[in-house]
C-alpha cells in the first residue's frame, strides 16, 4: 500500500472509531446568576444570566434549560446537555439545553 492509501484508510477507521465513542451529547458547564434581569426576545421578557467560566462575564440567556428548576436568589453551577433541534421554529432556538446535573448552588 501506498502512504496515502494507508493514512487515508487509518483515518476511515479512527473516524468510525470515535463514532462509536460520540453517542452521548457533549457536556458543557454554566454558572447561574441569583437573579433573573428583564431582557426582550420576541416579546420582553426574563433572562437567566449565564457564564461559560468561573469568573466569567454573565450573558443573558434566552433560552430554557429542560430539567432545571431555578429557584430566584440561588447561585447554580449546572452542567448541561446542548444539542440541535431538526427545523426550529423561526423565533425559536436552533440549541436545545437540557440539565444534566446540578454541581453546586448556594
Amino acid at each position: 500500500m501506498t502512504g496515502v492509501v494507508r493514512l487515508t484508510l487509518a483515518s476511515v477507521v479512527l473516524g468510525v472509531a470515535l463514532s462509536g465513542c460520540s453517542e452521548s451529547p457533549d457536556t458543557t458547564r454554566l454558572w447561574i446568576g441569583p437573579e433573573r434581569v428583564e431582557c426582550e426576545g420576541v416579546a420582553p421578557m426574563m433572562c437567566l444570566q449565564v457564564a461559560e467560566s468561573e469568573d466569567g462575564n454573565y450573558q443573558l440567556f434566552y433560552d430554557t434549560i429542560e430539567g432545571f428548576d431555578y429557584q430566584e436568589g440561588t447561585s447554580y453551577v449546572i452542567d448541561v446537555s446542548i444539542t440541535e433541534v431538526e427545523n426550529p421554529p423561526a423565533d425559536a432556538s436552533s440549541l436545545q439545553y437540557t440539565l444534566v446535573e446540578i454541581v453546586e448552588e448556594s
